[in-house]
């Protein structure tokens, strides 16, 4: 099972990697809102039960308010990760993640600015897919119900991601949250690039 360390807090965001290694940006690296922007990507998975591609379609209306990202980041840090769901679901949509038919509402969406561009963070209010879950004896479904969207792109909006297509989160004790995948490994996102209007 991997997992992913990503703070949703005010001061600090955490992204660790999935060999471990922590990049820290403070607060001031938030960058002026660019929305509404749509980003275009390759999706690229294997697993032992066969492997995965298309194309994924990821549009952000606007990056969330500031009053609703604080609403869950409060849930997350004293209610847990049902606390969380709620407040996510509450949220207004500020985008959707669709591959072909399937699509799925955004309720989470954050940029922050880094010395080669951005970081764009996404969060669904439901599953996109499930990594492994038609395997002859898949795990259980149960309590995988969102998913994780990260993006790094450069100032014209090329870049690579990562997406947690169905996962769960929990507070890790130390400000931020670790989300948990479903799938044994994180699903690549390539040959990002910003759409033009």
């Amino acid at each position: 099972m991997t997992r992913q360390n990503a703070s949703l807090s005010v001061a600090v965001v955490v992204l660790a990697t999935a060999v471990g290694a922590t990049t820290v940006i403070d607060a001031q690296s938030y960058r002026t809102q660019t929305a509404p922007e749509a980003f275009r990507a390759q999706l690229q998975s294997r697993t032992a039960a066969g492997a995965l591609a298309a194309t994924i379609r990821l549009q952000i209306d606007r990056y969330t308010p500031e009053a609703d990202r604080k609403a869950m980041t409060e849930a997350i840090a004293h209610g847990g990760y049902a606390a969380f769901l709620e407040a996510l679901r509450k949220a207004p949509a500020v985008g959707y993640v669709q591959i072909e038919d399937v699509k799925v509402a955004v309720r989470w969406a954050r940029e922050m600015k880094t010395p080669q561009g951005r970081d764009i963070s996404l969060v669904t209010d439901e599953p996109v897919y499930f990594v492994g879950g038609g395997a002859a004896k898949p795990k259980s479904r149960e309590g995988f119900e969102l998913a994780v969207v990260r993006l790094t792109v450069d100032e014209i909006g090329l870049g690579s991601g990562t997406m947690a297509a169905a996962a769960r989160v929990k507070p890790d004790g130390a400000g931020g949250v670790i989300i948990e995948d479903y799938a044994t490994e994180t699903i690549k996102l390539t040959s990002v690039s910003r759409v033009i209007p």
